[in-house]
Order: C-alpha cells, then sequence, then structure tokens
C-alpha cells in the first residue's frame, strides 16, 4: 500500500507544483514503474515461496544460494533496463502516448526515473524477502521511511528548486535507493534466517521459481497494461480532461490494489510454509484469516470511495475547475463498483501461487488484471461509448471471481481429500 503512495505523492506534487496536464504526464508513465515493480515481484514471490518451502524442509544452504543470486540477477536486469530507456528515450515515450502538451512532461519524468531501475526492483523484492526471513516491521518502516523522504524531496524538488517532473522522478528514485540500502544493511549483519554466500548460477531454478511469481508479477504488470489501454481508449472517447479524471482514478485503483496485493503477499511466506510441511490444517487457518482481512477492508474502502468521491477529485483538481472535479467524481464511484470483488480475487489468486498452482494463479491474474478488463473496455467502448467504459472492471472482477472460486474449490477438496 505504502509503495503505491510513490506515484500518488508525484502526480499530487506535480498537480499542485505544475499543472493537471503535468500530472497527466506522470500517470502516462506509470506503466513503465508497473513493469519495473512486476519484475520485482515475479522474482520475490517466487523466490520468497521456494525460500520459505526450504527452510520448512530444514534446507537453510539452499536459501542462502538462492537469495544471493536472486539479488545478483535482478541488478543486472535492472542496468539494462536502465540503458535500454535512456538510449530509446523518445520513442519510449511516443509508445506510453505521450504527445502535444504531455509530450515533453513525459520525456523529463522518464529521464529522472530510468537511472533508477535498479533500485525500484531490489526494493521491492527485498521488501517481500525480509518479511520471509521474519521482520515485517522492518518492511513497513522501511517503506514508511521511503516514502516520507519522497514526500520531502518531492516538495524541495517541486516548490523550492522549480525542477518540473524531472525533479518529482529523481526524488522517488532517491527515495527508492535509501530503501534498498536500509534493506542491505540487514541482510548483510549476517544474523539472519537466511543471507548473502558465494554461490554458482544454478539457471534450473527459474524453471520452478518464475511460474510461481507470475502470477502475483501478472497482477502488476496488468495494471500498467490497463493504465495504457484506458488511457489509449479515453483519448478517443473522452478527450483530454477525461485523461486527467483516469489518473486520479488511477492512483486510487493502485493504492487499493496494492492494500490488497500487501494482505495476500503478506500471508504467502506462512501459507509456503505450512504447505511445505504439509499442513493443510495451518494453510486453510492462514486463508481464512487472509479472507476476513480482505472483507473488512473492502467494506472500509467501498464506502469510502462512494462517500468521498468528490473530496477525493478536489485534492488534485484544481478549485477554479468544478466541472472537472464533478466529473472525476462521477467515473471514481463508476469504476468504483469493482471493488467490491477485486479484493477476494487477489486473496485466491495470491494463495494459489503459495500452494504452487501456478496454472490457476496465472488465470486468475491474467483474467482479472488483463483479459476480462480489456475485452469489457473495448467491448463497451464500440458498443456504447462514453463514460459506459468505467464499468469494464466491475465486468471483468465479476467474471473473474466465478473462475477464482472454481480454482479454489478443485484445490481445496483435492487436499481435503488428500
Amino acid at each position: 500500500m505504502v509503495f503505491s503512495l510513490y506515484s500518488i505523492v508525484d502526480g499530487l506534487m506535480v498537480s499542485k507544483g505544475v499543472n493537471e496536464y503535468a500530472m497527466a504526464s506522470v500517470n502516462l508513465a506509470v506503466p513503465f514503474t508497473n513493469v519495473l515493480f512486476s519484475i520485482g515481484i515475479i522474482f520475490a514471490v517466487g523466490t520468497s515461496t521456494i525460500i520459505a518451502i526450504y527452510l520448512g524442509q530444514g534446507q537453510g544452504e539452499k536459501a542462502n544460494s538462492l537469495f544471493s543470486q536472486n539479488t545478483v540477477l535482478l541488478s543486472c536486469i535492472g542496468l539494462t533496463i536502465t540503458v535500454l530507456v535512456l538510449v530509446f528515450l523518445e520513442p519510449f515515450a511516443v509508445l506510453l502516448g505521450a504527445k502535444d502538451v504531455t509530450y515533453q512532461y513525459t520525456i523529463d519524468y522518464l529521464k529522472g526515473l530510468a537511472p533508477f531501475a535498479v533500485c525500484f526492483i531490489v526494493s521491492y523484492n527485498m521488501e517481500v524477502l525480509i518479511k520471509t526471513d521474519g521482520y515485517p516491521r522492518l518492511a513497513i518502516l522501511t517503506v514508511i521511511t521511503g516514502c516520507l523522504t519522497n514526500c520531502v524531496l518531492d516538495y524541495v524538488a517541486i516548490f523550492l528548486l522549480d525542477w518540473g517532473v524531472w525533479g518529482a522522478a529523481v526524488a522517488t528514485g532517491l527515495s527508492q535507493l535509501l530503501t534498498c540500502v536500509i534493506y542491505l544493511q540487514h541482510f548483510l549483519r549476517g544474523h539472519n534466517t537466511f543471507h548473502f554466500v558465494k554461490f554458482k548460477m544454478d539457471w534450473s531454478i527459474y524453471k520452478r521459481l518464475l511460474p510461481i511469481g507470475v502470477a502475483d508479477g501478472v497482477t502488476e504488470l496488468c495494471n500498467g497494461v490497463m493504465i495504457f489501454l484506458f488511457n489509449r481508449v479515453i483519448l478517443r472517447c473522452l478527450g483530454d480532461d477525461a485523461l486527467v479524471s483516469y489518473t486520479i482514478i488511477a492512483y486510487v485503483n493502485t493504492l487499493i490494489v496494492n492494500t490488497m496485493l500487501g494482505i495476500s503477499q503478506g500471508s504467502q511466506p506462512l501459507v509456503s510454509y505450512h504447505y511445505g510441511k504439509e499442513d493443510a490444517a495451518g494453510y486453510r487457518k492462514l486463508l481464512r484469516y487472509g479472507a476476513t482481512a480482505v472483507a473488512i477492508m473492502t467494506a472500509v474502502i467501498f464506502a469510502g470511495v462512494m462517500l468521498f468521491a468528490p473530496q477525493i477529485a478536489g485534492i488534485f483538481v484544481d478549485a477554479e475547475k468544478p466541472w472537472l472535479a464533478a466529473d472525476t467524481a462521477g467515473a471514481l464511484r463508476r469504476y468504483g463498483l469493482c471493488y467490491l470483488l477485486l479484493g477476494g480475487n487477489i486473496l485466491m489468486g495470491g494463495f494459489l501461487t503459495a500452494v504452487e498452482q501456478p496454472k490457476a494463479a496465472i488465470s486468475i491474474s491474467v483474467g482479472r488484471g488483463l483479459a476480462f478488463q480489456a475485452g469489457a473496455l473495448f467491448l463497451l467502448a464500440f458498443a456504447v461509448g462514453g463514460t459506459a467504459i468505467w464499468y469494464a472492471p466491475l465486468v471483468s472482477e465479476a467474471l473473474c471471481a466465478v473462475m477464482a472460486v472454481l480454482f479454489m474449490r478443485k484445490f481445496l477438496n483435492k487436499t481435503k481429500a488428500a
């Protein structure tokens, strides 16, 4: 949840310190950060699950080796991404949808963000692994520290130094660098459940690791792809002002999705540990805890969105544009109907990931995050058009809920019989 505040703070600061169209350009760049986070999640969840299983089986050396090679590989991936984005900066900005008034803003934002690609990937990866190591409080304190640092640096860069969107991007990158340093200090102490060791690269482990992590990674990646598709459809059906509205909705949606992902990912190492011990009662109990937490958060989030949509819109939109704030509030309420189902779908997908059911978990992630939603978006845009496109996520989550329940029933009945 706190990770999502980085982009929200950037958008809010840019909106107030530059203008709403500069904020929209930050949203155009969101798919790039989603790609970085999705890479971190794919490797983090896969590595975390296997490490937890190794620990449950008493194989500590294998856990150390996997952790070490995972960190080195991700650092190499991050450096490669930085080079590619900076070399192909302008074509990449155009690919994201930048043009006219948003073009230069998007270029500047990517230019400030790209050098920190390693920090984004490694930071999110270690945030998950540090919980597997048994230090969830440190993970929370670190991401909060990073977020607060981002807020302060954003203010300094935009309002005091007048660095605009480039300054906002650099502020975000530096805050991610800080969290990386804190996590590395933890793992270099040598008093952990697993730690850095000399290792021999074992490429074969990724045949097991990647399918496990893909489900959660796809959830993050699909969020970026859907922002990209929504941006395109909105510009065609509703225009530039609606893109500003969607930017605000995307910030709210990212916060809510990451809140539910936090519940799901927080339970995964524990579920995997009990699964590795073949303790069905243990992981079923954790599933009930997760379902209870999701139900409570769903009620709070849905009520908050429905009741305070105008106030949420007003945070980002200039008071001199009340019509834009009203349109944004209406769109947010239509879009927000999907929050009744979203958390349950994410929890079921995460649980199936933790018990090594990658095909079912990937089907849920791709279904709710891309396939169903993209299909509903294009169908509504073609058949109805206008504000009907805001109902696409509701259609997607409803279809996904049916599929997820069927997968869960199949797994739970099979393990009960066993």
